[in-house]
């Protein structure tokens, strides 16, 4: 059997190899939908070396269809890959033993997974990076022949289909820096029962939506909302954290986003200003000053890392006294983090002392909060949006429908109606003329 080596853990870390830049997560509910897709993946499954065995036995029946099954959803995967708008680098798949629990599924487990890999890496299908140990997970990339067999049998990616079933409320463990989160095999509550319900509508309508970029399909849509518990053994609650994630989109550099359309429109990027300060105002029952909330004097044209290192206050569960990694050449020269710190109570002192409490996550979950009511209110006008953790990207005519659900759903959860702001959209890299400031000084654009 072909050992998954290509790359050994310790000469990818003394090579400072780094996680793919663009990665597609292994998603074990795709499956071959279309009748190309479906061609394909009986092919490659044919082209595959079954497991050894001993010599006058046969491969058992149900262990056949586990391979089959296993073997189908990696193609799915990878034709997304292949096909795909996004141009994802490889798949990241994670190839670790456990024990299964509601986020897996149950037609096949990691050792046959594994197995299927070193399948379609022997017959010259993919290649693998390693996993590098609390670096990345294993990346698995389809090769030139994966392509021409896509390409040969016609395959679009709109032949990828979904099964029911993933779970979308994920709950983890540890701290926003720790390399030991673990996922919580929680039990169904009444709370999360309509936590579902409510990604369930958000999917829904974007799967529905005609989403493209640069004109071509994406392939099926699904967001995951993760939430956070500092320990394993603490209570399971959902009342940190609980950003959306899973959509191609979010990790789309700022110069592509003009290729993205919504039911054939361009889209305007809405976005909620200096949202965090917002909110950590709004939890100490005060009024926040009037101008850019991130304008500290002395840094002026520092805006980018000085919100970088205020946000980064909130979630220290301990005094800050250094700057973070990577940080201080960022800075004027004689700027340090206790300068900074100072600097920030003096302009914000009615939120200083929520500084090093760790109340980040808290005001996180109000901001995801936010930003579902939003989606859930457009929805139920049939109107789908792009979540971009604070913000969304819409389509041109749902404009200004979109601008009054932010005012409202934050009036709403918030006690306070947060500005929004129209933020530009590059061009290859200029900047488009169109684009409007809501209510909020010009020097807010600025991100």
């Amino acid at each position: 059997m072909l050992e998954l080596k290509l790359i050994s853990p310790a000469l990818a870390v003394a090579a400072k190899v780094e996680p793919s830049p663009h990665v597609l997560h292994y998603d074990a509910w795709l499956i071959a939908g279309g009748t190309c897709l479906i061609a394909l993946a009986r092919q490659i499954f044919g082209i595959l070396t079954p497991p050894t065995i001993t010599p006058g036995r046969k491969h058992r029946a149900d262990a056949e269809e586990r391979r089959r099954l296993c073997s189908g959803t990696l193609v799915a995967n990878l034709a997304v890959i292949a096909l795909s708008p996004a141009r994802y680098t490889g798949l990241a798949v994670s190839l670790e033993n456990a024990k299964l629990t509601r986020y897996d599924r149950r037609d096949f487990n990691a050792d046959m997974l594994r197995t299927v890999v070193e399948e379609f890496a022997e017959a010259g299908l993919v290649t693998v990076e390693e996993a590098v140990f609390k670096e990345r997970r294993t990346v698995v990339v389809p090769t030139a022949r994966f392509r021409h067999l896509v390409a040969k049998l016609g395959v679009a990616v709109t032949d990828v289909a979904r099964l029911e079933g993933r779970e979308t409320i994920e709950l983890w463990s540890g701290s926003r820096k720790s390399r030991h989160k673990k996922i919580i095999d929680y039990r169904d509550s009444l709370e999360v029962d309509t936590l579902r319900d409510q990604m369930a509508t958000i999917n829904g309508v974007l799967n529905a939506a005609h989403i493209r970029l640069d004109g071509g399909a994406v392939g099926p849509l699904n967001l995951v909302r993760k939430f956070r518990i500092e320990h394993p053994d603490a209570l399971h609650s959902f009342d940190r954290h609980g950003r959306l994630y899973g959509g191609f989109w979010e990790d789309l550099p700022k110069d592509q986003r003009y290729l993205l359309t919504i039911a054939g429109e361009h889209v305007v990027d809405l976005d909620f200003v200096s949202m965090f300060i917002h909110l950590a105002y709004r939890r100490q029952g005060a009024e926040p000053p009037e101008g850019d909330l991130y304008a500290i004097p002395g840094l002026e044209g520092y805006r980018k890392i000085v919100k970088r290192l205020m946000v980064s206050l909130f979630f220290r569960n301990s005094k800050a006294q250094r700057l973070p990694s990577g940080t201080k050449d960022a800075l004027p020269e004689g700027w340090s983090m206790a300068r900074l710190k100072a600097a920030a109570s003096d302009i914000h002192s009615p939120i200083a002392s929520l500084f090093d409490t760790n109340v980040g996550f808290e005001l996180m979950a109000l901001e995801s909060e936010i930003l579902v009511g939003i989606l859930l209110e457009l929805a139920s006008k049939g109107i789908a949006a792009l979540p971009m953790h604070d913000g969304i990207m819409i389509a041109e005519s749902h404009k200004e429908i979109a601008i009054e659900a932010m005012r409202t759903v934050s009036r709403l959860k918030a006690g306070r109606e947060v500005p929004v702001v129209e933020k530009p959209i590059q061009c290859q890299g200029k900047i488009t003329p169109r684009y409007a400031a809501l209510g909020v000084p010009q020097s807010s654009l600025i991100t």
